[in-house]
């Protein structure tokens, strides 16, 4: 696939430095797709296991309505078993390029923009499928792996890389190898999801350029928890002082039960404090 130097990537010592969890998803695919290689149609147990788990659009018409959402995920982790060279040309492009990313955004985000990578193109890919009336089946995480080269294209555009032994800046090797899909599309090409492809592309564009690669909803979502805390205690103090000036003005006795529920809570509350 390619070769290119990036700092990012690489530990104190200067060796390249593999990231943990590109490591394990080089593992991952390497482990699912190897079993099917060659003998999909050898063994009945596996085609079966395959069809299930690839992104088949007939079996989406099929099933419905109980489809098999599964298979927007699970397809990105099968490789086209007729061929070593698909599953290995995935592999080295999630090593040189996810190693970057992961580097640069972290290993949990990494996570996430993975994932999207596979998801989001294969929506696309399905979505056109079914409305068109294309019977298709799709594998492969080349939607992933075109994604993570376009946010290391669009972020560092002037980086060295090697493509088929011709050095060129990265940008250069991207527009190549859009164009080579956007080519392919238009041809009517078979055998490769050009659309899945190129939905990573965009993807991978649209992430890197609005800075969603930044983006942790679990982050998110635990500071808006922390902010909800910090609301319901100083609510929770208001309230408090209201009820203890009724019982100034009018007496304890002025308190209806889950007022005074309320009041135990926060004088066990204060006392944990202290």
């Amino acid at each position: 696939m390619a070769t290119y130097d990036d700092g990012y990537s690489r530990g104190p010592s200067g060796a390249f430095r593999l990231t943990p969890v590109v490591k394990a998803l080089l593992i991952a695919n390497t482990l699912i797709a190897l079993p099917f290689l060659f003998l999909v149609d050898a063994v009945p147990l596996l085609r079966t296991v395959f069809d299930v788990l690839a992104l088949d659009v007939p079996t989406w018409r099929e099933w419905a309505p109980l489809f098999p959402v599964w298979q927007l995920f699970t397809f990105g982790f099968l490789h086209d078993p007729d061929s070593p060279f698909h599953l290995l040309f995935n592999l080295m492009g999630l090593f040189f390029f996810g190693t970057t990313v992961e580097s640069l955004v972290g290993k949990r985000r990494f996570l996430l923009l993975y994932a999207l990578g596979i998801v989001v193109p294969g929506i696309l890919q399905l979505a056109l499928s079914l409305a068109m009336g294309a019977n298709t089946m799709v594998v492969g995480a080349s939607g992933a792996i075109l994604m993570l080269l376009i946010i290391v294209a669009t972020l560092y555009p002037s980086r060295p890389i090697v493509l088929l032994f011709v050095p060129m800046p990265i940008w250069l090797a991207a527009v190549i190898f859009v164009g080579l899909d956007l080519f392919g599309l238009i041809r009517g090409g078979v055998g490769t999801a050009y659309l899945v492809h190129l939905g990573g592309a965009a993807l991978g564009f649209v992430l890197a350029k609005s800075g969603a690669i930044w983006f942790d909803p679990f982050e998110a979502w635990a500071a808006r928890k922390a902010v909800k805390q910090v609301e319901d205690q100083q609510n929770d103090e208001q309230r408090l002082d209201e009820l203890l000036a009724r019982i100034h003005r009018e007496g304890i006795g002025s308190l209806s039960g889950r007022e005074r529920e309320f009041l135990k809570r926060m004088s066990a509350r204060r006392g944990e404090r202290l």
